[in-house]
């Protein structure tokens, strides 16, 4: 049995450095790489009126930030203002309107509607990586030293779970799944994409 079809337990692997989560832009709240190309550098315009009170459009982008705070803990809610381009990708959706699958359209309804912007951003955003036998996965971690892998939508979101790597707090396997294409292991092929060279054993 080859070290691609089997990946002893207990054996430490090295995990790839692609397989790290994205990370949000604070300026734009994407997943890119590099410096951001388009920043939120202010308040977005038509949210306040000239004495500073907020105007309707404020009304309902301040609640569904509050909204994203308290309730879907995204925000900060001991936070002094709100990040801008929260406050603007609110206004973004907003102005979209409502979904089919919207009762009625409100704050409430778009904050939930920030959050599914938010998922699906990040899914996409989230490493690829390929199978020895050309199988490509989206990998998300989950917990600790733990991934899990999905084969990917047209679009580029996860779709069907196929399996995960779960580590110990010494880097060491607990658990690795099988390729379901070619039965390979998941940690077997890590490794030997790692060090082609190498032994497990």
């Amino acid at each position: 049995m080859s070290r691609t079809e089997h990946l002893r337990r207990g054996a430490p692997l090295p995990v790839p450095p692609e397989w790290a989560s994205p990370a949000g832009c604070e300026l734009c709240g994407r997943f890119h790489p590099g410096g951001c190309l388009n920043p939120v550098t202010g308040p977005p315009a038509g949210l306040l009126t000239t004495d500073d009170a907020l105007t309707p459009l404020g009304e309902v982008v301040d609640a569904a930030a509050e909204h994203l705070a308290v309730r879907h803990s995204y925000l900060d809610p001991e936070a002094d203002e709100w990040p801008d381009w929260v406050l603007a990708q609110l206004i973004a959706l907003w102005q979209e309107g409502p979904c089919a699958d919207c009762p009625v359209w409100n704050w409430k309804e778009l904050a939930h509607h920030f959050m599914g912007w938010w998922q699906r951003e990040y899914e996409r955003a989230l490493p690829t990586w390929v199978c020895m036998c050309g199988a490509a996965f989206k990998v998300c971690a989950t917990w600790g030293r733990a991934w899990d892998l999905h084969r990917p939508t047209d679009d580029g979101l996860l779709g069907d779970g196929v399996g995960a790597v779960r580590l110990d707090s010494k880097g060491r396997v607990k658990h690795s799944d099988a390729c379901p294409d070619c039965r390979r292991s998941f940690g077997g092929t890590v490794a030997q994409q790692a060090d082609p060279q190498g032994s497990l054993f």
